[in-house]
């Protein structure tokens, strides 16, 4: 996958020549039909703009332009209503090389206030079939034919990336039109949502369950009021996960110790660097007399570092007297084939309210989508990882607004597999060396990474 910066893309020869001729083949077209150079509002230009193609790109709209091109970066195969002039396509096609685009376009002038687009849109039409052979498809027909078709042919396959910016009114029969033809997991950017009709569609589908709103750090600094970006498709209605869903998403990860978020997920932390916003949270200081008591800490924060996340330290102790802990938890033998089992109430447990009520002052402050933690069974028998399975599953119940996720070390069934990628991870346990030994001690070290759904409603 292409990785140009907005930056570079937009400064690129490429797209500046691209951008140049596309222009001039629709002022030319206007001025041979003695039409006013001007086209409808678009991520380039403003609307109605007079000789769009003698000036730069409008600030205003830069906000949007990079979602685009990040979107566009993320996606393989991408859907727009409203081609227009052809500039959203342009950005797109030019910060993605792999990406295909399927336009829909009526190209009739319905308002006497509309610029022509019934000269300038077919001459776009050709303009993008000749420079993007074999990369485009397009469809000169009103939004919810096109939108049918489209889903219906899948000319390049599954469609993961939608952008809807016309026919304010009626965003939700676009979306049904166009829902078959969706990948598990779609990303749909709203354009003019200042419309109240644009924001009631939104929030009608995240209301009925077939949508999420994408909450990484990436598109909160560039948040603007005239787009909005969601994530629609079957995967989330069923609430299926994959490595694909977790991407635009706000994560948590609870771990107890420095060391945690590499074993159990350094693969999967490496795969969304740069496409989804992570918090890595250890409940529990280094415990002492160890080779790597002092070492830890700083190791962990190269790694968090490495993957671009932020780290979060706990000031709690690791249990130096497992006795205590040992008559709320008891732990079985062959861990894989017997849970542990709870003996009493761990609220009882002086350190669990502590655990609980401190992940649940991170989620309302982080506001994550998802949340990973340890599993049941401590993965591989530890009884602290069991303690704060317990505490987050608890903080979790009352925060009500994020999916959760346990490690699938230990579990017969993952509802996740993220391939390993053994040697990024590899690069996050040199960190921890030369005093730990953890890659030698652990058999599932650089194995594929597995993820268990959580079921809230269930007490454990």
């Amino acid at each position: 996958m292409n990785t140009s910066s907005y930056e570079e893309v937009i400064a690129s020869r490429a797209f500046r020549e691209d951008l140049e001729d596309l222009n001039l083949a629709i002022a030319d077209g206007l001025k041979r039909a003695g039409e006013p150079v001007a086209i409808n509002g678009n991520v380039c230009y403003g609307h109605l703009q007079q000789d769009f193609h003698l000036g730069d790109l409008v600030p205003g709209m830069e906000p949007k332009r990079r979602a685009l091109h990040l979107l566009a970066q993320d996606s393989s195969c991408f859907v727009e209503v409203g081609v227009a002039g052809g500039h959203a396509a342009l950005l797109a096609l030019h910060s993605n090389p792999a990406l295909k685009f399927i336009g829909i376009d009526l190209g009739q002038r319905l308002k006497a206030s509309w610029p022509p687009v019934d000269i300038y849109v077919p001459i776009v039409f050709k303009w993008l079939e000749d420079r993007f052979p074999g990369r485009v498809k397009l469809y000169m027909s009103d939004a919810i034919e096109g939108l049918r078709q489209a889903a219906a042919e899948q000319p390049f396959g599954p469609i993961d990336l939608v952008h809807l910016d016309a026919l304010k009114k009626t965003r939700s029969a676009e979306v049904e039109a166009i829902w078959p033809g969706l990948a598990g997991q779609c990303y749909l950017l709203q354009g003019d949502n200042k419309n109240g009709h644009v924001q009631a569609s939104s929030e009608k589908m995240i209301t009925e369950g077939r949508a999420r709103r994408v909450t990484a750090w990436q598109f909160q600094d560039i948040q603007s009021t005239n787009y909005d970006v969601l994530t629609i498709g079957p995967d989330i209605v069923t609430g299926n996960v994959s490595l694909e869903s977790l991407m635009g998403q706000r994560i948590l990860l609870c771990v107890c110790h420095q060391d945690d978020e590499t074993l159990f997920c350094g693969s999967t932390l490496s795969r969304l660097k740069g496409k989804a916003d992570v918090t890595v949270a250890s409940f529990f200081r280094p415990a002492p007399n160890r080779r790597d008591t002092n070492t830890r800490e700083a190791a962990m924060q190269r790694v968090c570092d490495a993957v671009g996340a932020r780290r979060i330290q706990f000031p709690f102790a690791v249990e130096n007297d497992h006795r205590r802990l040992r008559r709320f938890i008891k732990m079985p033998s062959q861990p894989v084939e017997n849970p542990p089992e709870v003996l009493r109430p761990l609220g009882r447990h002086p350190l669990f309210g502590l655990l609980s009520g401190s992940a649940f002052a991170l989620m309302q402050q982080v506001k994550p989508s998802t949340i990973i933690t340890h599993n049941n069974v401590g993965e591989y028998g530890h009884i602290e990882h069991v303690l704060l399975h317990h505490a987050v599953l608890q903080a979790a119940r009352r925060y009500q607004d994020a999916n959760v996720l346990s490690f699938g070390v230990g579990l017969a069934d993952a509802d996740l597999v993220v391939p390993s990628w053994p040697e990024q991870k590899n690069r996050l346990f040199d960190e921890y060396m030369p005093q730990w030994k953890g890659r030698n001690l652990y058999d599932f070290a650089l194995s594929d990474e597995g993820f268990v759904k959580q079921d809230l409603s269930d007490d454990d």
